[in-house]
């Protein structure tokens, strides 16, 4: 069986596999060795980076089977390079792929992880197995390239707003905005003591200027929103926490 090398770049983009969980992301930063194949069910490992991996960078990987759902799974094991933070985690969702201006949908039934890697450099990810009926699946080599750590702290900007909305099914909008990735995926408020995660995430990137915007969705008569744990390569980020008391 014929090896073929796969190159997913920031420039350019063969095959664009967005899968619907949060929102559409552009998996790049990924180098993946797969088997050609003319079985429509396969089994292959993502990645959600948005343009970069740095080390101490918490990442989600996603181990999915196309077009079909797996009896049994041997799950990967993970070396002391990559620190797992959660998982493994179940769901399906849908992917879409452009390949030589073709488009094609597949559905896929996945497990998911939360890893950091430790390191910098070119990482191997762990191979996992499925089995459909008398079939077993293994997903085929891939690696990708870590960044190192450091983050340039002079162009780093953060900022954490809260708006009042009118005429919604909620009161508030909290926005945290950031010209860099934080380590946290994603990060989380503090919002009247509770931990919330965003109801939304985007990236938008265009003449060389990156913005990662978080929204978070409440309902209160008052609020205190706070960034409590936001990190860039390791080292702490300290936003002003938003306050707004109670009405009477």
């Amino acid at each position: 069986m014929k090896k073929e090398v796969r190159y997913i770049t920031r420039k350019s983009i063969r095959n664009i596999q967005i899968c619907c969980i949060w929102m559409y992301v552009f998996f790049s930063g990924v180098r993946v060795y797969a088997s050609t194949t003319a079985d429509s069910v396969y089994f292959h490992i993502k990645a959600d980076t948005i343009r970069e991996i740095r080390a101490g960078q918490v990442v989600e990987l996603t181990y999915a089977l196309v077009n079909s759902q797996f009896d049994t799974a041997s799950y990967p094991v993970f070396n002391d390079n990559i620190e797992v933070v959660s998982g493994p985690k179940q769901h399906k969702c849908s992917s879409y792929t452009l390949v030589n201006g073709v488009g094609s949908k597949s559905d896929e039934t996945c497990f998911s992880y939360l890893v950091r890697f430790r390191k910098s450099g070119e990482i191997q990810l762990p191979a996992a197995s499925v089995t459909v009926g008398n079939r077993t699946y293994t997903t085929p080599e891939c690696r990708v390239h870590v960044n190192s750590a450091g983050v340039d702290r002079k162009r780093l900007k953060c900022s954490l707003n809260v708006e009042q909305l009118v005429g919604d099914y909620v009161r508030y909008c909290a926005t945290l905005t950031c010209n860099t990735r934080p380590d946290q995926n994603p990060p989380l408020l503090s919002i009247n003591g509770e931990t919330t995660r965003p109801s939304s995430t985007s990236y938008s990137g265009s003449e060389g200027k990156e913005e990662y915007v978080y929204r978070y969705y409440f309902n209160s008569e008052g609020y205190k929103v706070a960034c409590e744990k936001l990190t860039f390569g390791g080292k702490a980020y300290k936003l002003r926490p938003r306050k707004c008391k109670k009405r009477h």
